[in-house]
């Protein structure tokens, strides 16, 4: 195993240090780069696997540098900016008594042949009439799934009106945006049906107008062709709540790792923090050859393992009350351990598909200090 170097930092998310602590690997990199991930299948409560993935191959792990347009700070400041959605791109917040605006997205049907799989996108926008603090997030997918990603769009287009091509369902590139450094993941599932709810007073922060991008990947093991469709639901603060901070999902993923056939291997990685935040959730994911994940938290040189689970499937997600602190460059370690049995025997390597691996963190999370921050992002390469 070689020392992974990084790539880019990418305008509109802060990108930290990270580092390969593998066996027998010497050294701490600063590493910045383009980020992605992805999800597994069914079942489960409460639980999610969620990731958008690398573009990339076991040849070329390298990202491309891209240079992104960034979120203006007039616009995050919410000035009076040309929020003008289209009507059909955007849905009215329903009030419902005792809870805040509740805004409904859907995918609508679409259809995955036996044996096949299918990565599907659409574009929605926020309405322009105000700002939503969503404070919980409630996902349904149907027929039939494999994983659920939402992201918010923060580039120089975050409040542009969705596309009429954008508008509907159609097939994409995975994290396409996420990959770019364009859009930051905030929601996403595993299992078929997901609840998330922040804790009092925090809330993810969607700007009038911002464009979301719904992202569904579906995998038909079955004889017979399946229909899949899904429905996403946005609560927002009811009226009485006061917001004190902004939350964001740190996505902090290991894409340095090869897994040799016939045996059991474990591999380590860790990135720091810009700036002191509370994690008030963990999440881990990796695909099926994965046994056994924990995540730490390293203080001063000192560990602490914080997360424990050996589920790939269906990964828990771990709540923190009172919340996980970290202050600035304070680090989250997590280890992956994977057996490689699979026949026929060959090497496997970090990527997109279900028959690749993965190895990442999510956290929920909160500035300590701040309303809000830029979200965190770090990539760990070969």
């Amino acid at each position: 195993m070689v020392v992974r170097s990084g790539f880019a930092v990418l305008a509109a998310l802060v990108f930290v240090g990270c580092d390969d602590t593998s066996p027998g690997v010497a050294g701490d990199t600063t590493s910045a780069g383009d980020a992605a991930s992805e999800a597994d299948t069914a079942g489960g409560e409460e639980e999610t696997g969620v990731d958008a993935v690398l573009e990339t191959s076991q040849e070329e792990v390298a990202a491309p540098e891209v240079e992104a347009e960034t979120v203006e700070d007039d616009v995050l400041a919410e000035t009076e900016a040309d929020t003008s959605v289209p009507a059909d791109t955007a849905i009215e917040p329903e009030v419902v008594q005792g809870e805040g605006p509740r805004l409904s997205f859907t995918i609508e049907p679409f259809t995955v042949q036996s044996g096949q799989e299918r990565q599907v996108c659409k574009s929605v926008n926020i309405p322009a009439g105000a700002a939503l603090d969503v404070v919980r997030f409630e996902s349904n997918m149907r027929g039939i799934s494999h994983h659920f990603n939402l992201y918010k769009v923060i580039d120089g287009t975050a409040l542009n009106p969705a596309s009429a091509g954008e508008a509907v369902v159609h097939d994409c590139e995975p994290a396409a945006e996420q990959l770019r450094g364009d859009a930051a993941y905030i929601f996403g599932s595993a299992t078929p049906e997901r609840v998330m709810q922040t804790p009092p007073g925090v809330a993810f922060h969607l700007l009038p107008g911002q464009r979301l991008i719904l992202e569904y990947h579906a995998i038909n093991y079955t004889t017979e062709p399946i229909e899949a469709s899904l429905t996403i639901d946005l609560v927002g603060a009811p009226p009485e709540m006061a917001i004190e901070h902004h939350a964001e999902i740190i996505w902090f993923a290991n894409w340095g790792f090869a897994l040799p056939p016939g045996q059991e291997t474990s591999d380590t990685a860790s990135c720091s923090v810009p700036y002191d935040v509370e994690i008030f959730g963990l999440m881990s994911h990796f695909h099926e050859l994965g046994e056994h994940f924990t995540i730490e938290a390293v203080r001063d040189g000192e560990a602490e393992l914080v997360y424990e689970d050996d589920d790939w499937a269906h990964p828990k997600y771990e709540g923190f009350s009172p919340p996980l602190s970290l202050a600035e460059g304070d680090r989250l370690r997590w280890t992956c351990t994977w057996n490689n049995d699979r026949e026929p025997l060959k090497m496997v390597f970090p990527n997109k598909g279900s028959q690749d691996e993965m190895c990442m963190v999510f956290a929920a999370a909160y500035p300590k200090a701040t309303l809000s921050a830029e979200p965190i992002q770090c990539n760990v390469w070969f």
